[in-house]
């Protein structure tokens, strides 16, 4: 075997083993909160040593727990519809009038600048700037953080979905054959964007919904987040915590395969448009 055939061997080796480590790791994070849900002792073994579901019919029994949830679906569900609204009316306006790149590029750049800031500084600024307006002490103060920071993945994933099916070209075609703009909006436009549209509704969803440190800093008392319980639970009972946490990752799992996919149709639904 040749020095070169032995490095690529080796390699490649390294490589899988990587792999397998990486997965790994991140399988043993994941799942050692869902064991735990199902755990009533687990101490020096490597699965627990008595098993109960007690942990998991706390989770619709505790009012604690089922507020927060509630609470976390309404802001979740709130800033998922109104930023992916908010977010394509804002690409059509940039389509529909033609603005130059450079206007493209400051929208891009301003819309990006929450994930430059840490969480803890936009949270302060936030209440800064809200409580003193009406809906300071209101879910909708942890509304408008999380329509921050949802802004940059929404905004994204939008614009490449509007980029990918050439809206500019559709607009065009639409605007020649005399349509106006709600007939554009409507009927050319979101039939060809919708899997997008959900797409982004879906991962801003998911994002509200596992937040803490916005919702820790801004949330009213009887709008505390089902982040919050977990953190307040951890110290209590690790087990129960453990069943929210499980909770927590069904709902983003669940969200994920969706935003999966709907991302493979709207792929599939321009590869047919270009054809």
């Amino acid at each position: 075997m040749s020095l070169s055939d032995f490095v690529y061997v080796v390699a490649k080796a390294v490589s899988y083993l990587t792999l397998v480590l990486v997965v790994a790791y991140i399988f043993l994070v994941s799942f050692i909160p869902v064991i735990g849900a199902f755990a009533l002792k687990w101490e020096l073994s490597i699965l627990p040593e008595v098993w109960t579901l007690n942990n998991i019919k706390f989770l619709f029994e505790d009012p604690f727990v089922l507020r927060s949830l509630y609470a976390s679906l309404l802001i979740a569900g709130i800033t998922s519809v109104f930023s992916t609204t908010v977010y394509f009316l804002v690409i059509l306006y940039l389509f529909l009038r033609e603005r130059s790149r450079w206007v493209s590029t400051f929208i891009e750049v301003a819309v990006l600048i929450p994930l430059m800031l840490p969480a803890i500084l936009l949270a302060l600024a936030i209440y800064e700037v809200y409580r003193p307006t009406f809906i300071g002490g209101t879910y909708w103060i942890l509304v408008s953080a999380h329509l921050t920071i949802v802004s940059p993945y929404v905004f994204r994933n939008l614009f490449s979905v509007a980029k990918m099916i050439d809206m500019k070209t559709l607009i065009e075609a639409s605007r020649s054959l005399g349509a106006g703009v709600l007939t554009t909006a409507y009927k050319v436009i979101l039939p060809n964007i919708y899997h997008g549209l959900i797409g982004a509704m879906l991962l801003a969803f998911a994002v509200s919904f596992g937040d803490f440190e916005m919702a820790n800093l801004l949330a009213p008392w009887q709008y505390r987040t089902v982040t919050i319980a977990i953190f307040q639970y951890f110290f209590k009972n690790a087990w129960n915590a453990s069943a929210i946490i499980l909770l927590v990752i069904v709902v983003s799992v669940i969200t994920s395969f969706l935003v999966a996919y709907l991302s493979r149709k709207a792929i599939a639904r321009y590869i047919e448009v270009v054809r």
